[in-house]
């Protein structure tokens, strides 16, 4: 797991008020980081703050609704998050972390690939509809361009 990846984990399962904070998080989790290497994963994951419904305000993904991401955006879902995909015949399951795959499928839908039918996310997979098995080959091909590594 990478230091972004445990940085969007936390900000999703814990209610953090404070870069310090997250930082106190990520020392605690093996993963050394200043405050500001924590602003840059927050900036370049698309994380800010919003208000919480009981207090302060915490760390947040962008808003559900957001249709404007930029590509850079994009490619780091794709390059944070993506650990695996297998393929059956023309669908391709997505591995990611717990809690995104969403984000990982919303990139993929944003990306608009023409081999992509459709997708489906859970909390830890993204089904990926393709319309063959061809489709679905070159679909992972991309994914793996955009990791950096292969994800066969």
């Amino acid at each position: 797991m990478s230091r972004r990846q445990a940085v969007a984990e936390l900000v999703a399962r814990e209610a953090v008020a404070s870069q310090e904070e997250l930082v106190r998080l990520l020392r605690a989790r093996g993963f050394p980081a200043t405050q500001a290497t924590v602003s840059r994963d927050l900036k370049s994951l698309g994380i800010g703050k919003r208000a919480s419904g009981s207090g302060p305000y915490v760390y947040a993904t962008a808003a559900p609704g957001r249709e404007m991401l930029d590509d850079r955006r994009l490619r780091l879902e794709i390059e944070a998050f993506v650990q695996e995909v297998k393929l059956v015949r023309n669908l391709a399951l997505v591995r990611t972390p717990p809690g995104n795959a969403n984000g990982v499928a919303r990139a993929v839908d944003l990306f608009n690939w023409p081999e992509v039918a459709g997708t489906i996310a859970g909390d830890d997979t993204v089904l990926v509809v393709t319309r063959s098995a061809g489709e679905a080959a070159r679909f992972r091909q991309r994914l793996s361009a955009l990791a950096g590594r292969s994800l066969a």
